[in-house]
């Protein structure tokens, strides 16, 4: 039987390691190849024969919300399983409704990954058992009730994935070049995400990403 192709998008090392092991444990499974944040995996994708993406979703360089946006438009049948920390249920319906098959917690034993990535590549979605009650319970609610739009909510994806790199340390000519874009386009983006947030210097939008998770406290 032909094994399933996997890529390993995951930026802390040691964890990277342990899912190759486990994964290579597996004799149905290989490895594609690995990724250590967003630009890489999404570059990892198009150039590697794979079935799955092991995307985690807090990496450097582009966040895991907007690597699994441009895995999917490049490759809309690449089948993702989101490995985070994260278990809030507006975050996960926002990992769903953008393309993803699964959502694993990291926090979950190593059968239940394996388990979580034979279902996907199955043509089935996953979602960790103990995070299944609080997203249908979220999802019912939020039917229910018109939430208020925050600043947050008012920002694109492209200036959220600009505040991460913003926040990340990375200037305008630095950010240009990740996202492919111009640097006066940035410094565009830069002024709405300042002007839509009423913040306007770089520290307070390191301060602002922090707080929003889009990059990781020292």
């Amino acid at each position: 039987m032909e094994k399933k192709r996997i890529i390993i998008a995951e930026d802390n090392t040691l964890l990277r390691e342990g899912i190759r092991l486990m994964i290579e444990s597996d004799d149905a499974l290989e490895i594609a190849g690995e990724a250590e944040d967003g630009l890489s995996a999404v570059r990892c994708v198009s150039k590697c024969s794979h079935d799955l993406v092991l995307l985690d979703l807090s990496m450097p360089k582009m966040n895991g919300i907007a690597a699994l946006k441009e895995i999917k438009r490049l490759s809309p049948k690449t089948k993702i399983l989101a490995l985070t920390i994260h278990d809030s249920e507006e975050y996960i319906l926002e990992v769903f409704r953008s393309g993803a098959e699964g959502y694993c917690l990291k926090d979950s034993t190593q059968e239940e990954l394996l388990r979580a990535i034979h279902v996907v590549l199955s043509g089935k979605n996953f979602i960790s058992p103990g995070i299944a009650g609080k997203v249908l319970e979220g999802y019912i609610e939020s039917r229910k009730t018109l939430k208020s739009e925050t600043p947050w909510d008012t920002l694109t994806q492209r200036e959220r994935e600009v505040l991460k790199l913003v926040g990340e340390g990375y200037t305008s000519k630095e950010i240009a070049r990740f996202l492919f874009i111009s640097p006066k386009t940035v410094e565009k983006h830069r002024s709405n995400i300042m002007q839509k947030l009423n913040i306007h210097n770089a520290s307070a939008l390191t301060a602002y990403a922090i707080e929003k998770g889009l990059v990781a406290r020292n």
